[in-house]
């Protein structure tokens, strides 16, 4: 058998090779130019709320909330496949290198996102908590802290139930909570040191003990990695097809209700089948309602009400191109080709189902607009975004498919 070294390296090698396809897709799609200037919106108006914070801002309770979730949150890659279970499981005690590198590797990675959000923050940190020392000695333990939790991770995912699981990250997140409420208060150094103490003793008399008490769960360890692959090829999807990406579908009978609305009609064929795929698979649904509720904040709270409307045309083009990936979600499957209808009816009902939702995501907008800023920037708003969504509905829409060549 090849060493854990050498399994981990070609592991992680393989998984790269493949993402790296899909990145390069990613990168020179029009996803990219958008998220540029959100960026930049996003930055102009960032500086100018750091310049008008008040002292009695509630940052720290804010502060606290973020971290807290951030620092229970994450997941250890370990690249495990499910054939493992009978290959690689006979082999579990020569696995010790391979997986202390999942957790180096993950540690790094979830570190980066703690690094990226601190200094994303940094700003508001200096301007009402403090700079200087205080700046990198909060972090310094906030990284500190998030190995912690990712070495509790570790040792969870021998817990045979899903609540005995969920438990210990509500533990967790309690003692994630309070340890980022007393860096963000600036609490005494001793007071913080004797918390770090006690977690550093929890892990080494509580979570270490299950190793003793509990097997490795390579089931588990298995469902984490597909979960997290299945992740970023669902990302990835929205660019290209993704034949690896499994269709997850969810009943919700409780919105049958909207099927009609969306043009779902079992007499129209792919309108029904498109109406369906939105609301029960792949999480369509879900996008959905993310996009249309983070771009009616961003419009909700910038100052300008040139700014919202930007922000409106953006998120429509976004929500427009996300929707677009109906159109092959149904491409590997021979059953769609054997239905008699004509070839065009399929182009058709794509574009009514994505004119309908890009007009409720219209309407949300204007109206958070109408409140929020002059009426014309609400009108501008309405027209502009509304003619976007037609154009893109008709056109945009059914050019994503030969656009990107079919990663394999």
């Amino acid at each position: 058998m090849t060493d854990a070294k050498t399994l981990w390296e070609s592991r992680r090698h393989h998984y790269w090779r493949e993402a790296r396809s899909y990145l390069k897709l990613i990168l020179n799609s029009g996803f990219v130019v958008s998220a540029y200037f959100l960026f930049l919106f996003l930055t102009v108006y960032y500086q100018q709320f750091v310049a008008d914070l008040s002292p009695d801002f509630p940052l720290v309770p804010l502060l606290t909330a973020l971290f807290a979730w951030r620092l229970t949150a994450g997941s250890i890659r370990t690249f495990v496949k499910p054939a493992d279970v009978v290959f690689l499981l006979p082999y579990e005690a020569h696995l010790t290198d391979y997986f202390k590198r999942a957790i180096a590797y993950s540690s790094l990675w979830q570190l980066a996102y703690i690094l990226l959000l601190f200094m994303a923050i940094g700003p508001m940190f200096t301007a009402l908590i403090g700079s200087g020392a205080v700046f990198w000695s909060v972090l310094l333990v906030l990284c500190i802290v998030k190995c912690w939790n990712l070495l509790c991770v570790w040792e969870e995912q021998r817990l045979v139930s899903r609540g005995d699981r969920l438990s210990h990250i509500i533990l967790r997140l309690i003692i994630n909570g309070v340890t980022a409420y007393l860096l963000f208060s600036e609490a005494t150094i001793w007071l913080t040191g004797i918390l770090l103490v006690l977690m550093i003793s929890l892990y080494m008399f509580y979570w270490r003990s299950f190793q003793k008490k509990y097997a490795l769960k390579w089931d588990r360890l298995i469902e984490v990695e597909n979960s997290m692959v299945m992740f970023f090829y669902r990302i990835a999807n929205a660019f290209t097809d993704v034949p690896q990406l499994r269709n997850k579908v969810r009943e919700r009978t409780y919105l049958q209700w909207a099927i009609p609305l969306l043009g779902g009609t079992k007499k129209a064929v792919y309108h029904y089948l498109y109406a369906r795929t939105f609301i029960r698979a792949n999480d369509y649904l879900g996008m959905f309602v993310r996009l249309m509720a983070v771009g009616g904040i961003m419009i909700y709270f910038l100052p300008e009400g040139w700014m919202k409307l930007a922000i409106a045309l953006l998120f429509t083009h976004i929500t427009m191109m996300q929707l677009s990936t109906l159109s092959f979600h149904h491409v590997s499957s021979i059953w769609v080709d054997l239905y008699p209808i004509r070839s065009d009816e399929k182009k058709q009902a794509l574009s009514l189902i994505t004119l309908r939702l890009l007009f409720v995501l219209v309407v949300v907008y204007s109206t958070v607009t109408i409140f929020t800023a002059p009426p014309v920037y609400a009108f501008a708003a309405l027209t502009l975004a509304g003619l976007l969504a037609f154009y893109g509905s008709q056109t945009l829409v059914h050019r994503k498919k030969g656009k990107y060549r079919r990663v394999r």
